[in-house]
């Protein structure tokens, strides 16, 4: 984590159009870990989360995100809006839980092609082979999974210092502002804690936006407009956990 004498107001930088998501990963680097991994541009952050197979098209989507955290070692837990039963059910019917998540305006952007690449909005292109990554987490013994959970609720009982959520949401929603034509508004942010019944937000944008307070009911429109469904993750460092039962023993 973060610590004295840093300055944590600048742990985000401002996002590249489309790459809200993978700004938001560099933000928890930095937030815990005080470093990119060197990483010099996009293009090699994406890499590093794509684990070498970026090809310049496909976007991270939040069950991948969560994947490779939990790989570099911090703590995950993943919640859904919806049952279990549902979340298994997706992966046995990938296509049609697309549609059935997305909010009926958006469908006239996804679109398949025989390379098994599906368009979901219209700047973020996936692998439909990236159902693994749900599958991951299904399966998985460190990421702890979390179903039929209220976004508010969870927030408000895990808010403190040492604890990030990633959030997916609609942004026109979140910003009061008028859609571009053709544009839709799918974006992730970070949030820290609830506040003066304000959600506070850490915005990749752009344009940035750093300790933003926005009102409980408009963020919970902005994540209901991206689908009936929703999932967010919350995230702990797992080294600081265990330097808890290590610490360091004082110089006399």
């Amino acid at each position: 984590m973060l610590r004295d004498g840093k300055h944590p107001e600048y742990f985000l930088p401002e996002a590249v159009p489309g790459f809200c998501s993978l700004t938001c990963c560099m933000g928890v680097l930095n937030y815990f870990w005080s470093t990119s991994f060197n990483g010099q541009n996009t293009w090699q952050m994406m890499n590093l989360f794509k684990e070498g197979l970026y090809t310049g098209t496909e976007m991270l989507d939040l069950p991948e995100i969560a994947c490779k955290l939990d790989q570099l070692g911090f703590n995950i837990d993943y919640y859904l809006s919806y049952s279990e039963e549902l979340h298994r059910d997706s992966l046995e019917n990938p296509t049609k839980y697309i549609y059935e998540r997305i909010p009926s305006q958006y469908h006239k952007y996804i679109k398949t092609d025989e390379q098994g690449y599906y368009r979901d909005s219209g700047t973020s292109i996936n692998r439909l082979g990236d159902i693994k990554f749900d599958q991951k987490i299904v399966d998985s013994q460190s990421i702890i999974s979390h179903y039929d959970v209220d976004i508010i609720q969870v927030i408000k009982e895990n808010q403190r210092e040492g604890c990030l959520f990633l959030i997916g949401l609609d942004r026109y929603t979140l910003h009061n502002e008028q859609p571009y034509e053709d544009l839709p508004g799918g974006h992730v942010i970070l949030a820290s804690k609830i506040e003066d019944d304000h959600i506070v937000i850490f915005d990749p944008g752009p344009p940035l936006l750093l300790y933003h307070k926005v009102p409980i009911d408009q963020f919970m429109r902005s994540v209901e407009e991206m689908g009936t469904y929703y999932a967010f993750m919350k995230i702990t460092d797992k080294h600081a956990d265990l330097a808890a039962f290590f610490p360091v023993a004082s110089t006399p």
